[in-house]
């Protein structure tokens, strides 16, 4: 069943927060603050009017914050356009993207550029396949490694072996599934290596806990003593 979004008003002190609701087949409630500063509230069909209103209320707080900290973002990066001079982000470091004329497709990495050299310079959906593709390749290599790193602490604290899969994602820098499969997010390989072994460590954790209770961050300080300060990085790269 699904039902088109429902206006609400959420008050916080003197704010006034306007909620998208909508109801969809889940077993429990989800909020999704966008970028755009939309706010999406996800609930199970059968959810009662007072017990949406006590879950959203435990959260405002932090419907709040995530407010504040979007907001940090705008106005809002415009797409990129695959042009000499553009920056892009690789492992926490920034970029300049430099593309040159060249009789086969090359793609770098020299000193603090990203160097292409392709036979249509000045062909854009070229040039951003040619990029992209070199940042799905890095992904798979550099993921695979990190996470077969994590998965030795994860081993001794009973974490089981996941399925793993490496994609674009929209909202989430990864997520966990409740049969056993950990996806993580290509635009992590913008991330500082620190930001990309706490998001997997984050994600084998949930293999155990599939919720963000007391017992899911007790074993995640266990596996990563210090990953507040890891996740307080994370937080301030937005994953648009």
């Amino acid at each position: 069943m699904k039902t088109e979004p429902e206006k609400h008003i959420l008050k916080y002190g003197t704010r006034r927060i306007e909620y998208n609701l909508i109801r969809r087949p889940r077993r429990s409630m989800r909020i999704v603050v966008l970028p755009d500063l939309k706010v999406y509230v996800y609930v199970p069909p059968r959810a009662s009017d007072g017990q949406i209103l006590t879950a959203i209320g435990k959260k405002t707080r932090w419907i709040a914050r995530k407010l504040d900290m979007m907001e940090c973002y705008h106005p809002l990066p415009v797409s990129k356009q695959f042009i000499s001079g553009e920056t892009f982000k690789y492992l926490g470091r920034q970029y300049r993207l430099k593309v040159s004329n060249g009789k086969s497709n090359q793609i770098k990495l020299k000193g603090k550029y990203l160097c292409i050299s392709c036979n249509a310079a000045n062909n854009r959906a070229k040039v951003k396949k040619l990029v992209e593709g070199w940042y799905r390749t890095r992904a798979k290599e550099i993921l695979t490694h990190y996470v077969s790193k994590a998965l030795d602490t994860a081993y001794r604290h009973g974490i089981p072996k996941p399925i793993i899969s490496i994609r674009k994602m929209t909202r989430r820098w990864g997520s966990c599934s409740s049969s056993g499969r950990i996806t993580l997010n290509i635009k992590l390989l913008e991330a500082p290596l620190d930001c990309i072994e706490y998001v997997i460590m984050h994600e084998l954790c949930h293999l155990k806990y599939q919720n963000h209770s007391k017992g899911f961050y007790t074993l995640l300080t266990r596996c990563q003593h210090d990953w507040r300060k890891r996740k307080e990085t994370l937080d301030k790269m937005s994953v648009y």
